[in-house]
């Protein structure tokens, strides 16, 4: 039996072959990194002179303007995740991005031509690592949104008529692939802004039901701002926006970077949740979130801004509903029961008492060693007194 011909016409087959890949949804891939591995190694499997890769995407994230992959023949993808002020570089400004996008437009630029401008600084780049082409494609979404793909190569005389011819071809299903990647994408990333890490989580997999969610046990944890009232009746509220968006970046990191998950900003305060585990029982989760209040603290201590106010912080371990509550179309996916509404309770008794940071009488008995009561109160809603604590004060 003959071997498969490689000329032109198996060639051909196999970018047929990729392009089919594509438009099915390249579902043999995992991810956006096996996606870029298989467009580029089947490329380069069909004849086509592909030696790097780029691929710059824009996303709906806080704090990240755009994420930017980075494949090169033997090296594999680097995948980069690009802060918003990295847009008003001159990385990003002397460079086609910002014109392919704005005009919808391909450029080229022939490294080896002597005429080649010099008018962006991949350009010199690009020839001092040896490529000898470059070519920049916009990614045009459904919307009209556009995003962009560069390609670059290294071989003699740069791309020739068929490369372009196939890189143009590739661009439509790889512009509905990227699509379709940002859309799950900016939807997790939008849900874990708004909701919470997991909470987003559970949403994208289907709990987007009245009544959907279910009995949760965690550590939680409430905080509130010290004269934040007497302060919002003396400032403007573009000045309260800004002091509570300075607060929450100094506290908000440290619960997130200690395990706790923020389901709820109320005001000049937030709810957080510590939740427990086999592996994550509750004093760890109790010394988590203490270490958590003593981190966000101390950022907050050293940070400079106007109007600086103190924090006050409860926590407390139970159990309560995690999921979905709501009316009509409009849903919430929050923690609601008696120990939640304990801790929040807490918060007020930390102001009778003077103290900034308290634990209930359930949590501190996971650390006794720890903790120290500092008084018994009345909460509303419930009948009992209730018993106060707080961490050891380092003595002085």
């Amino acid at each position: 039996m003959l071997p498969p011909s490689s000329g032109p016409s198996h060639q051909q087959a196999k970018v047929d072959a990729l392009i089919e890949w594509m438009i099915d949804g390249a579902r043999s891939a995992a991810n956006a990194v096996d996606i870029i591995e298989g467009i580029c190694s089947r490329l380069l499997d069909a004849g086509v002179a592909v030696d790097r890769f780029g691929l710059f995407i824009w996303t709906l994230h806080p704090n990240l303007k755009g994420r930017r992959f980075l494949w090169k023949a033997g090296e594999g993808v680097d995948r980069v995740d690009a802060p918003s002020q990295l847009f008003t570089t001159a990385i990003y400004t002397d460079n086609p991005l910002p014109h392919v996008i704005e005009r919808q437009t391909t450029i080229r630029r022939h490294l080896e031509d002597p005429n080649c401008p010099e008018d962006y600084i991949i350009v010199g780049e690009l020839r001092e690592q040896g490529f000898t082409d470059y070519l920049a494609q916009p990614l045009i979404y459904l919307n009209g949104d556009t995003h962009v793909c560069t390609w670059s190569c290294a071989t003699s005389g740069g791309f020739s008529k068929r490369d372009l011819a196939i890189l143009e071809r590739v661009r439509g299903p790889l512009a509905r692939l990227t699509e379709t990647y940002m859309l799950r994408l900016d939807a997790t990333y939008l849900l874990s802004t708004y909701v919470g890490r997991n909470s987003g989580a559970q949403i994208l997999e289907g709990k987007v039901h009245r009544g959907d969610g279910g009995e949760i046990e965690a550590v939680i944890l409430f905080t509130d701002l010290k004269g934040f009232t007497r302060l919002s009746n003396s400032v403007s509220g573009e000045a309260l926006v800004r002091l509570l968006n300075d607060t929450f970046d100094c506290l908000a990191p440290s619960v997130m970077a200690h395990g706790g998950e923020i389901l709820k900003f109320m005001g000049d305060g937030f709810f957080a949740i510590f939740p427990t585990s086999k592996d994550r029982p509750p004093e760890v989760q109790i010394k988590a979130a203490i270490a958590a209040v003593q981190q966000g603290w101390s950022s907050l201590t050293e940070a400079e801004f106007d109007h600086k106010l103190g924090v006050r912080t409860a926590i407390h371990h139970g159990r309560f509903h995690y999921g979905n509550i709501g009316g009509g179309d409009r849903l919430d996916f929050t923690a609601i029961g008696p120990d939640v509404n304990l801790t929040a309770r807490l918060v007020t008794a930390a102001t009778e008492l003077d103290c900034d940071n308290v634990l209930s009488e359930v949590a501190a008995a996971f650390l006794p060693e720890l903790c120290e009561k500092v008084g018994d109160v009345s909460l509303k809603g419930f009948g009992e007194d209730q018993a106060v604590w707080q961490v050891h004060q380092p003595q002085t």
